[in-house]
Formats: C-alpha cells, structure tokens, sequence
C-alpha cells in the first residue's frame, strides 16, 4: 500500500489548526477556542440564511415604500431575526461565555474582511464594497453582540449574587 505525500497546500492547512488549537499532542488548547470558533461558523450561516431569506419578502412586503426606508429595513430586520436565532442558543449551553466569545470571532471576521477587501479590489470598487457592508454586517453584529453580553453580564451578576448569599 503507497502513501502519498500531503501537498504544500495541505501542510499549510494542516500546519494552521495545529497552531491555532491543537498543542504538541494533538489536544485542544483550549475547548472555548475551538467551540466558540465553531459556533461562530454556525452563527455566519445563520446570518446569511437569514439575509438570503428575509432580503425579498421585506421588498415585496413594501413595494411603495420610499428606498431609503427600504434599505434600512433590508438591513436591519434579516440582521435582527439572526440575532433572534443565535442568541436564543446562549441558553443551549452550559459555558455561558460561549455565544459572546462567538461574536468577538464575527467581529474578527468582519474587520478582516474589511482589510482584505481594501487591499485586494480598486478604490471604487471598495467604495460599493463598504456600502453592502455596511448595510449587512453591524446590524447583525450590534443586536446580537450586545445581546449576548447583556445576557452574560445577567448570569454574572446572578452567579454573584448567589455566592453572596451563601
């Protein structure tokens, strides 16, 4: 039986995870990092879904309304109804740390986005860029962040309070 060499390509990859959040053993260097970094995946397709399904029922829900107040609730409403829908698992799960630290990875990802973009397409194409960014990305991340902070800084101050009176 032959084995094949892994690609360079494949050595990269591999080479990425393993720094990430494996250690020398092959063990997860921290479960939070690796759970919330796949919780945070699950969140992005959320959103999208959530984009994807929602953009035109709320076009043809107001065919008479003004752009603007169209575009706002193009960007607002799919971006809300995510946030629904992500932090509703806050509750699913016993590390309550779990939903918030997966936000911080979205917001991660959406100012690489950012960067890439800036570097990788011409001026004006970023300038149209920037304008579908900013009408999908912080409303999603503005609601359900905070949401889920306040919901940690709850439990929290819930903990703290039983401890108290013990």
């Amino acid at each position: 039986m032959a084995t094949t060499t892994p690609t360079p390509l494949r050595r990269k990859i591999d080479q990425f995870w393993r720094v990430l959040f494996l250690d020398e053993h092959g063990r997860p260097k921290s479960a939070m990092f690796l759970y919330s970094f796949c919780l945070s995946l699950l969140f992005l397709v959320i959103y999208s879904l959530s984009y994807f399904f929602l953009i035109d029922v709320i076009e043809k829900a107001m065919p008479n309304a003004d752009a603007l107040l169209r575009n706002i609730a193009q960007s607002i409403l799919p971006g809300l109804a995510g946030s629904v829908v992500c932090c509703a698992m806050y509750f699913l799960f016993s590390d309550k740390r779990m939903v918030p630290v997966s936000y911080l990875w979205l917001v991660a990802y959406a100012l690489i986005t950012l960067l890439a973009m800036a570097f990788l397409i011409p001026k004006e194409e970023y300038q149209v860029f920037l304008y579908f960014f900013a009408m999908l990305v912080p409303a999603g991340l503005i609601s359900g962040g905070i949401t889920s902070l306040l919901l940690f800084r709850h439990d929290r101050h819930k903990q703290t309070g039983e401890k108290a009176s013990c």
